[in-house]
């Protein structure tokens, strides 16, 4: 599970930024919400809010740039050329895989004119009722400042000849040697980047439903068909059916090797749904809101049952509100206790403090003209004039009481459409 990301100069970002799970425990509205782990209670749901191109999609490539960082990946751009001359970007990520390790931190920059790692550091936290947490430094290594210390114990002399396009883990020897105490942290880091999956609902591949779907798990099987179900009300079945496809024209046997190159589209071919007696190839006759309802459900029942972190940019594309609704409400559920949710959206009806979200699950993006900003709904406190309820809430942030929000009108141009045309604008 993660605590907190924060970052410092990366992409629209330049100023500090933090994104929390820390649930506030003084907050004793919809405790299912969040989940105690070694110490801390933590939120398994933050939504991001904003208007169009102010920075939302930017933190969903930060979690896509971390899984890269943390699996060894060199497959990442942070390119702070675009967006200002400062060529550092810092990012730190506190995280637990519920493998008795409790709370890491690790945190580093990178520079991206030089294409490295110019500072690493990995901490272990101990979270305490009262009071900073514990922090012990596992290992540290900066370039500039000519540190390199693991366990404690000074490695400052193997600083030049190790090479810095990689995080630590990834460019010294493990398996023995001076280094090997770092192993297993080494296995936590690819845990954690294992778990994070990034999805764009407008764009959701369905291949990890297909692959559920092909295995002989039956209680996968039930889920998928139980979420479709739910969500489409006019399907009875669906499945992957291979058996059912028939490869031949007049009596003549097509050799499905000839689809080489193409087996993604083939395993769709092969998705039915029922409706009614009748199986039909969902490719062809599903909506795109059901076939974005049959591949998310994939994604939903690994981060759920295995504890992953689930990514989702644009949650409330061509879904019905019920349906985004209910996609949150299963994260925020008792029962769930190690999947986390992250997702952007533009549907108000999810902004509910009083059923479905608490205030510090609730986050806006802002961008000015020079860069982008981050703000928790939980700063805006009734104190303070901050909302009380869900319904003053909505109230308020369409009248930009949190965050600026657009207020478009197109009268104008279309009096210039019908000016052009010969029409007065008195006329309209």
């Amino acid at each position: 599970m993660i605590l907190e990301i924060y970052i410092d100069g990366f992409r629209f970002f330049k100023k500090d930024t933090m994104l929390s799970f820390s649930a506030d425990a003084r907050t004793k509205r919809l405790l299912s919400n969040a989940v105690f782990v070694d110490g801390k209670y933590v939120n398994k749901c933050v939504g991001i809010y904003g208007s169009n191109n102010s920075g939302k999609s930017n933190l969903i490539k930060l979690f896509s740039i971390l899984k890269a960082v943390l699996s060894g990946s060199e497959n990442f751009v942070i390119n702070r050329a675009i967006f200002c001359d400062q060529p550092l970007t810092s990012i730190s990520i506190t995280y637990n895989n519920l493998d008795g390790k409790g709370w890491l931190k690790y945190d580093f920059t990178y520079d991206y004119t030089e294409k490295r790692f110019v500072r690493e550091k990995l901490s272990s936290l101990t979270y305490y009722p009262n009071g900073k947490p514990f922090e012990k430094t596992l290992f540290e290594k900066d370039f500039q400042n000519k540190i390199f210390e693991v366990f404690g114990s000074s490695k400052v002399e193997y600083l030049g000849i190790i090479r810095g396009n990689l995080p630590l883990f990834y460019v010294v020897e493990l398996e023995s040697g001076i280094f090997s105490t770092l192993k297993e942290y080494k296995e936590s880091f690819q845990q954690l980047a294992s778990s994070i999956e990034v999805v764009n609902m407008y764009n959701i591949p369905i291949s990890k439903t297909i692959d559920l779907l092909k295995r002989d798990h039956q209680e996968k099987k039930d889920f998928i068909l139980s979420f479709v179900k739910h969500a489409d009300l006019s399907v009875c079945d669906f499945k992957y059916d291979k058996a059912d496809m028939k490869y031949d024209v007049d009596g003549e046997k097509i050799d499905e090797k000839a689809l080489e190159g193409f087996e993604d589209l083939v395993d769709s071919i092969h998705l039915k749904t029922r409706y009614g007696n009748v199986d039909v190839p969902s490719l062809f006759f599903d909506s795109s809101g059901t076939k974005k309802i049959e591949a998310v459900a994939a994604y939903i029942y690994e981060a759920i049952k295995e504890g992953k972190i689930l990514v989702i940019d644009e949650l409330d594309n061509g879904l019905h509100y019920k349906l985004t609704r209910a996609i949150v409400s299963l994260f925020n559920n008792l029962l769930n206790k190690k999947g986390q949710l992250v997702f952007t959206a533009h549907d108000l009806l999810l902004i509910d403090c009083n059923y479905l979200m608490r205030k510090d699950q609730i986050y806006f993006t802002q961008r000015d003209k020079k860069c982008a900003s981050l703000f928790c709904l939980k700063e805006a406190t009734v104190a303070s004039g901050g909302p009380r309820e869900g319904t003053d809430l909505i109230k308020r942030y369409n009248h930009g009481d949190f965050v600026e929000v657009p207020s478009p009108s197109f009268i104008e141009p279309i009096i210039k459409i019908v000016e052009v045309e010969g029409e007065s604008a008195s006329e309209v």
